[in-house]
């Protein structure tokens, strides 16, 4: 099972088409891994805020729904129809809940993921979108400009009025100096209030 593990962990680590595409340089380019990480840190921040919410579960979703990813090639929306990507992952997560056990919640998490019918399934989702932007952005200040295609393609994507309003505010750039997930996890902590959020970056300033 160890081994497994390793194996799953190693082939998930690795870069997203996002970025090979845009010839980002290998050394900084972000891996599935990566982003799954930060999905599930943002799960964190931002789930505290909603009510009625299983932490729990919004959390494993955030580090799991890309988890089939160790095997599949992370398509990209022109590559391959979404039912068709759909049904490849879903084989992958069934392979691995059968070889790790029958009982293993991890298909249930992808298919609820998939779904779209349920609180944190729908925030997983906008917070998964909402990541390739804010990456995009640390991108841009290195000079590839070839990614900002991502800002408008994540606010078509965003259904949720607050992490709408954070992107928004993120793209006024007025804290270019200060890293994009460093204001991006601010943000969420403060719920999208600019008020807290302009208070934050003054004192994250005065720390520098």
């Amino acid at each position: 099972m160890f081994t497994k593990l390793k194996e799953i962990e190693k082939w998930v680590d690795k870069i997203r088409t996002w970025w090979k595409q845009r010839n980002i340089p290998q050394e900084i380019a972000e891996t599935v891994l990566q982003h799954s990480k930060k999905v599930a840190k943002a799960a964190e921040i931002y789930g505290k805020h909603i009510p009625n919410i299983t932490m729990e579960k919004l959390i494993k979703m955030g580090k799991r729904h890309d988890v089939a990813e160790y095997k599949e090639k992370d398509y990209v929306p022109w590559e391959i129809s979404e039912d068709e990507k759909y049904r490849r992952e879903k084989t992958v997560i069934i392979e691995l809940q059968e070889y790790f056990w029958k009982k293993c919640e991890l298909l249930h998490i992808r298919i609820e993921f998939e779904e779209q019918k349920t609180q944190e399934a729908i925030i997983i989702k906008n917070l998964d979108k909402l990541d390739a932007a804010v990456q995009a952005m640390e991108y841009e200040k290195l000079w590839h400009h070839n990614v900002t295609t991502f800002y408008t393609w994540t606010l078509w994507k965003l259904n949720d009025p607050i992490l709408i309003h954070i992107l928004h505010i993120l793209l006024k750039k007025e804290y270019s100096h200060i890293n994009s997930y460093d204001q991006y996890f601010a943000l969420l902590e403060c719920n999208g209030d600019e008020t807290i959020f302009k208070e934050k970056m003054k004192k994250y300033d005065h720390k520098k």
